[in-house]
């Protein structure tokens, strides 16, 4: 599904009626998962602590309107479509698109990730590989054949992964500019692979998804903008880690 332009009555309703199609066709193809909430929780704090070093020690209310619509989307649990900071106006929220975490620096959008990886791994139906976009564009330029450029993009257009830093890389430069990640996110795409990103908000935006997404245009261009929303449930991740 395209960014909607949902300006007028006949637009709202349109847009309305798609998001519902999307959201019920999202349910009827979840997966009831082998866990329960209480699991999933004390299992990711196990992890947490193992991967950081310390506690996962947050208030209750700072879960609540940050952190629980993850969890809630990696439960399929129709709770998540009531999550406040889950952004849904222009683009239909699904169990099947992956996640575009946005958050401030300091959150902890990294950590909070790390421990799901390690939380799901093993388990075919989450499973996923945490990537920086940095790293990404360092295999690129240091590709030396055309071997390895098609080895290359065998290996980032296959499985669930999670490119983390979006929108922080340089241009890969290897005989020639490349905007790799846009390269990237446009196969994933149309392969249709479930893809997870995490992102610091635009300077300006970061209380507006739209407008957010919208900025990334003159950097990726439109179709990729588009894709993103295509791709990815986003989720607003408000104010800095707060730990207590």
């Amino acid at each position: 599904m395209r960014l909607i332009n949902t300006e007028g009555t006949d637009c709202d309703l349109i847009c309305s009626r798609i998001i519902d199609n999307v959201r019920k066709e999202s349910v009827s193809n979840k997966i009831n998962h082998p866990f329960n909430k209480e699991w999933l929780w004390e299992q990711f704090k196990i992890e947490f602590q193992s991967d950081t070093g310390l506690p996962f020690e947050y208030t209750e209310n700072y879960i609540k309107e940050n952190l629980s619509a993850v969890f809630l989307y990696f439960m399929s649990d129709m709770s998540f479509f009531s999550c406040e900071n889950l952004y849904q106006k222009e683009v239909a929220p699904s169990f099947d698109k992956g996640l575009l975490l946005v958050g401030k620096v300091g959150f902890g959008k990294t950590n909070i990730m790390k421990s799901f990886e390690s939380v799901f791994k093993g388990y075919k139906p989450h499973h996923f590989k945490i990537i920086s976009v940095d790293d990404v564009v360092d295999d690129y330029e240091a590709i030396k054949s055309q071997q390895e450029k098609i080895n290359f993009y065998k290996y980032y257009t296959r499985g669930t992964i999670l490119f983390d830093d979006l929108y922080s890389e340089k241009l890969a430069n290897n005989y020639g500019q490349v905007n790799i990640m846009k390269e990237i996110i446009m196969r994933r795409s149309r392969k249709n692979l479930k893809t997870h990103f995490t992102m610091n908000p635009v300077e300006g935006y970061e209380d507006d998804p739209k407008g957010n997404l919208l900025a990334l245009v003159n950097f990726y261009g439109a179709r990729v903008v588009d894709r993103l929303f295509n791709m990815c449930n986003y989720i607003n991740l408000n104010g800095k880690s707060k730990r207590v």
